[in-house]
């Protein structure tokens, strides 16, 4: 597939989610109701499968194109050695501790599709939601050579 085909999908996912985003602003950044939350500068954190569900609905793309649309173009952080972009981690809201299977996803695909099609017009917050300090070592290794979560994502 070329270049230009991975560009128009992302377009498309982003017009869906902003147009979604609109309809309903829950389903980001609010613990306990959204699919997706930003835990650092750079990351959100994503229920799986509900996140790529959701995506496919409002993109009218295929599960298997979302997921291979979202790798690709470096939107979604994969285990270098296996290529996949779920883990399960344990995290923290409201004084209590929740495992969860989630990706992460590149906070600029998110905010672009909020500012461009979802009229949002300041910088997204970061969520309430933090990852146990536990993780960090795995996320590390998970995340290998991109930009890896900042302090602030981690909570004790």
């Amino acid at each position: 597939m070329s270049l230009k085909d991975y560009k128009s999908r992302i377009d498309r996912l982003q017009k869906g989610l902003g147009k979604a985003f609109i309809e309903n602003p829950f389903i980001l950044n609010i613990p306990g109701k959204s699919i997706a939350l930003k835990v650092d500068p750079y990351y959100y954190v994503a229920f799986e499968p509900a996140f790529t569900e959701n995506l496919c609905r409002f993109g009218v793309m295929l599960p298997k194109n979302v997921r291979d649309t979202l790798v690709r173009t470096g939107n979604l952080v994969i285990d270098q050695d296996t290529r996949n972009p779920l883990i399960k981690i344990r995290m923290k809201w409201n004084d209590r501790s929740y495992a969860m299977n989630v990706c992460f996803v590149e906070s600029e695909f998110i905010d672009q599709a909020l500012k461009i099609y979802g009229g949002v017009t300041s910088d997204v917050g970061l969520s309430e939601l933090r990852i146990l300090s536990s993780e960090r070592e795995r996320l590390d290794t998970f995340f290998g050579e991109r930009t890896l979560l900042k302090s602030v994502a981690y909570i004790d």
